[in-house]
């Protein structure tokens, strides 16, 4: 019960197709690809139309974004002079408790230099008992 494919393959039942005589593997394969092609045309349409109607939506959020940056950027500008005067009244007391600071560091450090000075002269007066005259 052999028939000749016009592409020189036999067909028989139980050889990849039903018994009872249905269409090719080759047909089969035929109508996957056409309906394969048509999805895939179906969504490239869908693509498409998603395309055409999300460029308005798109640019209509960019509008939006600009608006909130240029409010941002508004409101923005009064808090920046806030906190730049804030840190110049910060940076001025800062300078000055510096300047005291300093200061202090140094009328101790001038103090200790003058006591070990003095002590170096004390020490300095003493006769040493290795200066004594030897008799």
């Amino acid at each position: 019960m052999e028939t000749n494919d016009p592409n020189g393959q036999d067909e028989q039942p139980g050889a990849g197709e039903p018994a009872g005589g249905g269409s090719s593997r080759r047909e089969q394969a035929a109508r996957a690809r056409e309906l394969g092609e048509r999805w895939v045309g179906q969504l490239q349409d869908m693509i498409d139309q998603a395309g055409k109607s999300a460029g308005p939506v798109l640019r209509d959020v960019a509008a939006k974004a600009a608006e909130l940056a240029a409010v941002a950027a508004e409101n923005a500008g009064p808090v920046a002079h806030k906190a730049a005067n804030v840190t110049e009244h910060v940076g001025d007391r800062l300078a000055a408790r510096s300047k005291d600071l300093a200061a202090d560091l140094r009328r101790a450090a001038e103090a200790a230099r003058a006591q070990t000075a003095a002590q170096a002269d004390e020490a300095a007066e003493e006769p040493k008992p290795d200066d004594a005259p030897k008799a």
